[in-house]
């Protein structure tokens, strides 16, 4: 089977920094990384294409195996090693992998482990895995975080690749930049960082370490990190500690994806990073664009606030109404996307492995949305999250997003009413607020009902958990 070029790191100056991580503090240069993933490909070399599961850490020892699998053709399923034993082998079952990489070796015992080192090597011995693997299938990666879901999205190199390449070039990314690894790399956020930053032959600062761990602040100045990624949860918490009091002195750049994030806090950062002449990003994307769709400019961001700007070079957005019809500017519709990073569709098991293209450039991204005159995008919920009241069609990311100005909030529709779940430590005028929402959507006063609850639950991927949340809000 052809072998390629090590994909991201190809003509990067051989002594450059490349990657360090919590154990590894001396960064590991590019041309040890290139070595390293030589040697993964040759360990992965087969006279066929095959699946291989890597279930990776935010190491370098990871990365290295990342790498090296890709380029020696095969296609590569990224998860998470906190996944329980029982959802690992459930995978393993449905999908078959040819081999297996993973720091947890012990929970494969039909695999027989043929190389043992920081990662193990595992291989299905018994070669019972016999169907076809689509000759451009390179990445797989799921959209659920750590359910253990058998649903996959299926890349190709030259989306991911694609990506790479843009991203890096619309965040004017520099070689002389480090940015924070401490999205989990098989969240495809986490992995554009890799790629983004890799592929302009710059740093990226690996770590297992969280918002939520005291030495995540110190680690930052400590590492000289130039690049911070975040999700809204990230942002929201940022704001609460307040940015200036984290003492972000080397930080020149704000990324922020994810999810939506309110404007007023968008607006804190925003801010932030003006006042010592450095920018912050909104982007925007999914998994099943490798994953980024669009980006909103630190220049933009005054005229624009509550955008998330648009398309990455390459992409084109289309606004879509009844019987996919294109709607006029300013009308909201289904966001369609069309570009060369768009998946070429889902795998529900390992059969799904043979199927070509089946979106054909075009992603229905399932959200709702308009582009202004600009043609900047503003997002304003889900199709998904769109429910009836009393008759009454009501976004509810929408209502969400409206009330995220005066305070923390995640919206559920139970029967006939709105749950408006809100953190005990939130404080706000409820009559004033009932007063607003009557006003905006006119919609009777009685179907709103507020909860207080400890906390918002979010998933793995800090996005709102609205599954957890509905469990709870049933009897209440």
């Amino acid at each position: 089977m052809p072998v390629i070029d090590i994909p991201f790191i190809k003509g990067a100056p051989s002594s450059a920094p490349a990657l360090n991580d919590d154990e590894q503090l001396s960064p590991c240069s590019f041309h040890e990384l290139s070595v390293k993933s030589l040697a993964w490909r040759e360990r992965l070399s087969a006279d066929r294409k095959q699946l291989i599961f890597l279930f990776i850490e935010n190491k370098i020892s990871g990365v290295q195996a990342f790498l090296g699998a890709i380029s020696s053709g095969h296609a590569v399923v990224l998860l998470d090693p906190e996944l329980s034993a029982e959802n690992q082998i459930s995978l393993v079952n449905t999908y078959q992998p040819e081999k297996i990489i993973t720091p947890k070796p012990d929970i494969f015992d039909s695999y027989l482990a043929i190389f043992q080192g920081e990662l193990t090597l595992l291989e299905n011995d018994k070669n019972i895995s016999t169907s076809d693997i689509h000759p451009d299938l390179t990445v797989l990666l799921s959209t659920s975080g750590s359910t253990g879901s058998p649903k996959f999205v299926r890349l190709t190199l030259d989306n991911v690749v694609h990506n790479a390449s843009v991203v890096a070039n619309v965040l004017n990314i520099k070689s002389s930049d480090i940015a924070t690894g401490h999205l989990a790399l098989h969240y495809s956020y986490g992995l554009s960082i890799l790629t983004s930053f890799l592929n302009s032959h710059s740093m990226v600062s690996l770590t297992k370490m969280t918002f939520m761990d005291r030495g995540f602040w110190k680690m930052i100045n400590e590492r000289q990190i130039s690049h911070l990624p975040g999700v809204p949860f990230h942002y929201q918490m940022m704001a609460k500690l307040r940015f200036e009091r984290l003492k972000l002195d080397g930080i020149t750049v704000l990324t922020q994806a994810g999810g939506n994030l309110d404007v007023a806090t968008r607006k804190i950062a925003h801010e932030f990073m003006s006042e010592k002449d450095g920018a912050f990003h909104v982007m925007y994307g999914q998994t099943e664009a490798s994953p980024r769709i669009t980006t909103l400019s630190h220049e933009d961001f005054h005229n624009y606030p509550g955008s998330v700007g648009t398309a990455l070079p390459g992409g084109q957005i289309e606004i879509v109404g009844p019987n996919n019809i294109e709607v006029a500017t300013g009308e909201k519709g289904e966001i369609f996307y069309k570009g060369p990073n768009v998946m070429m569709g889902y795998a529900e098991n390992r059969t799904d492995l043979s199927l070509g293209d089946v979106n054909e450039g075009i992603l229905k991204t399932g959200d709702i949305g308009y582009l202004n005159e600009k043609g900047l995008l503003y997002i304003t919920g889900r199709s998904k999250r769109v429910g009836k009241v009393y008759g009454w069609r009501i976004n509810l990311d929408e209502v969400e997003s409206y009330i995220a100005q005066s305070t923390l909030n995640a919206v559920l529709q139970i029967g006939d009413s709105l749950k408006i779940c809100i953190p005990f430590e939130c404080k706000f005028d409820q009559d004033a607020l009932l007063d607003r929402l009557e006003s905006k959507y006119s919609l009777p006063r009685r179907i709103y009902h507020f909860v207080s609850i400890k906390e918002i639950p979010t998933n793995t991927r800090n996005k709102t958990d609205y599954n957890q949340l509905e469990l709870e809000m049933i009897n209440v």
